[in-house]
């Protein structure tokens, strides 16, 4: 489990800057294909189950492979929305109370608004030229929100062992950290009750056409359709 668990805990590093298996030409060439370096896999050192011999616990894996929306995938999260802070430092105490001590308020915000900017991303080209400046605003409007009904959830942390660019052997260390992560959780119909909120704040402030109200009503009817 451990080895699974050192793979995907790094996946989205390794893909970030993983190297292409090399093409030689079929004859040395000034401008021809160079052979990239190697990057080897970071190494998960000590996770907070290795004293007692515990196994990884599915929502952070399910956090590895799919995101905060892959643990809402879990029965205990059925019906919830999720969002997963983490922290990261040198010293594993001082991780953990960083974490304790981040204004996770203002983190949640901060993620919705991203959520909420993606979902705009997302609609139809004519509508977004018709309402850029009401999805600005309500963007703006999440990430400066406070929500509340977010129930603290479980913690997990890892000690992870970091390798340089182009290393040979994993002799060649980079670095050492701590990462801490947390989940958060609250009721879907609590959400959207506090985001509607804001969508229908921001829109009493829009100057409307007839053609930026349809935009607008077609926008906030799939709203939570993958959200």
């Amino acid at each position: 489990m451990k080895k699974i668990f050192s793979v995907l805990l790094v996946v989205v590093t390794v893909l970030a800057v993983a190297s292409c298996v090399s093409q030689p030409a079929p004859a040395p060439a000034p401008e021809g294909p160079k052979p990239s370096e190697t990057v080897l896999t970071p190494d998960v050192l000590e996770h907070k189950g290795t004293a007692l011999g515990a196994n990884v616990p599915a929502w952070t894996m399910a956090y590895i492979e799919g995101g905060a929306q892959g643990v809402e995938k879990l029965p205990e999260y059925k019906g919830k929305y999720v969002i997963v802070l983490d922290s990261e430092g040198q010293s594993k105490q001082g991780t953990i109370a960083a974490m304790d001590n981040m204004d996770a308020p203002v983190q949640i915000a901060r993620y919705l608004s991203t959520r909420v900017q993606q979902k705009f991303a997302g609609a139809q080209v004519g509508d977004r030229d018709q309402l850029q400046e009401y999805f600005e605003n309500v963007v703006k409007t999440v990430s400066e929100a406070r929500f509340s009904g977010f129930a603290t959830g479980p913690d997990w942390w890892v000690y992870l062992q970091y390798y340089k660019p182009g290393a040979k052997s994993k002799s060649e260390v980079d670095r050492r950290v701590y990462r801490v992560i947390k989940v958060y959780s609250i009721n879907a119909d609590i959400l959207q009750t506090q985001l509607n909120k804001y969508l229908n704040e921001t829109e009493a402030k829009v100057a409307k056409t007839p053609e930026k109200q349809r935009a607008m009503d077609a926008v906030q009817s799939a709203f939570y359709e993958g959200f």
